[in-house]
């Protein structure tokens, strides 16, 4: 479960655990890695988080230039996988 005021996390909590830093530190981490895949500034990024602490991962949308990206993350705040709303798909190994 996941409080909110004004779209702020206020408070997390998975399994009646108050997890909220993992989570911050989890978002941030994750935030920072994929401002560094787009080669932009976090700052300048529209972040929306979904199914943040689910044990698979999470998965988080981002807004640059009026295109979408949807980066699957791993709870570890790895990218696991991308797309975009264009229909154009990156190769994370760089093949």
């Amino acid at each position: 479960m996941i409080v909110t005021s004004e779209g702020e996390v206020v408070s997390a909590y998975r399994d009646g655990e108050d997890v909220t830093d993992e989570r911050k530190a989890l978002e941030e981490q994750t935030e920072e890695a994929i401002s560094r895949f787009l080669n932009r500034d976090r700052d300048v990024l529209e972040f929306d988080m979904f199914c943040v602490l689910e044990e698979d991962g999470m998965t988080v949308e981002v807004m640059v230039d009026e295109v979408s990206y949807t980066f699957t993350c791993s709870m570890q705040g790895d990218i696991i996988g991308v797309g975009r709303t264009d229909g154009n798909r990156f190769d994370l190994r760089g093949k």
